[in-house]
């Protein structure tokens, strides 16, 4: 076969004749006129490997993500709660040897408490608000149902229904936790043991500091905030997990216990009703049942408490019974949606808590529990 120095092979190829400056047998053409160099086999072009993608597995990295970022602002707000607030008591304690009328307010009662109820709504408030804004901004989570009840009539029914049931679960966990102390022979501190409300101030404020705003401000931080994004994931993972969330954020062994069961049914109660304003009704009754021991122990004595307590159980009790006989011949059914399931419990889990953010809030918040207790 001989070359023709004007681009065109003359003569027949074993693979097929090439003329006028075509190939035949292999499939290739180039046009000699566009191209200076004539007529050639170019290389098989290569082509990149397809790598196949699992769809369900690239849904599953989503979702971790999704919680890993959930987590990461849950454990931004603990955080700045944490810092700040210790931040600002030290800085008070500081400022009070110094300043008498500082001093004046951190030894009294009152003031005290006042204080307790602005660190409530400006440090644990102020900072999941931070928290649901960048979720806001990330679309995972809308705004929070702080309004109407799917169905009043139920929501009333089953909040007293719930009402006696927390407190019960309460007592029992308390009374478990005080068996293991005497048996370990340690005592858990929650800072709340030298309470005292003398006189009407006193009770009015310390309602206030310990019932009425933390009913409002934790649940809109617990079931509000935190509960709501979770949902996504199924109800039962958001309400068991907010729970837990709601026990770290009070930080010692005498309420972390019993905040993680009430935390159950107070997002089970927002859950079923669709909205906050029965967990935070249920909430305040169940703050409100020791304000109002404290209240009378400091008034009138302890055996004026117990038959406080006895009266006080007595009507929860008969509350409780009239709310259950209402809402169950309702047939009001409250079933839990089950959310996306592509990952499973442990997996969800995991996700949240191994935000560094979480870790950090986790370990402040396992330091202050391990202080709280006395050995």
């Amino acid at each position: 076969m001989d070359f023709n120095p004007n681009g065109q092979f003359n003569g027949n190829s074993q693979n097929g004749s090439v003329n006028n400056g075509q190939t035949q047998g292999n499939g290739f053409n180039q046009n000699p006129q566009t191209n200076p160099y004539g007529n050639y086999s170019a290389p098989p072009r290569y082509v990149m490997p397809q790598y196949f993608i699992n769809p369900q597995e690239e849904q599953k990295n989503k979702d971790k993500k999704i919680l890993k970022t959930m987590g990461f602002s849950f454990g931004l707000a603990i955080i700045l709660y944490f810092v700040l607030s210790n931040a600002v008591v030290a800085l008070l304690y500081l400022i009070s040897h110094f300043i008498s009328s500082v001093g004046r307010i951190m030894d009294d009662t009152v003031g005290l408490y006042t204080m307790q109820a602005f660190l409530s709504v400006f440090f644990i408030g102020g900072s999941f608000l931070i928290s649901y804004s960048i979720l806001k901004k990330k679309k995972y989570v809308g705004i929070l149902p702080f309004g109407t009840t799917y169905n009043k009539k139920a929501a009333i029914s089953l909040t007293m229904f719930l009402a006696p049931v927390v407190l019960i679960s309460t007592m029992i966990i308390n009374y478990i936790s005080a068996i293991f102390q005497s048996i370990m022979g340690i005592t858990f501190e929650s800072g709340l043991e030298d309470m005292t409300a003398e006189g009407p101030i006193s009770a009015i404020v310390l309602t206030f500091s310990l019932a009425v705003i933390p009913a409002v401000v934790e649940e809109f931080c617990i079931r509000g905030v935190v509960l709501q994004p979770l949902r996504r994931y199924g109800d039962k993972f958001a309400i068991i997990m907010s729970a837990a969330i709601f026990s770290i954020l009070h930080g010692n062994m005498v309420q972390i216990p019993y905040t993680l069961v009430a935390g159950i049914y107070f997002g089970y109660l927002c859950v079923a009703t669709g909205s906050l304003w029965p967990s935070i009704v249920l909430h305040f009754v169940n703050n409100m049942f020791s304000v109002i021991q404290l209240v009378v122990m400091s008034n009138y004595g302890e055996k004026a408490s117990v038959a406080a307590l006895f009266i006080m159980m007595g009507v929860l009790a008969a509350v409780g019974i009239a709310g259950g006989v209402i809402f169950f011949n309702m047939r009001y059914k409250t079933t839990l949606k089950q959310g996306v399931n592509t990952l499973k419990a442990g997996e969800k889990t995991a996700s949240v808590l191994k935000s560094p953010a979480m870790i950090v809030a986790i370990v402040f918040m396992l330091i202050t529990t391990v202080l709280s207790i006395n050995f």
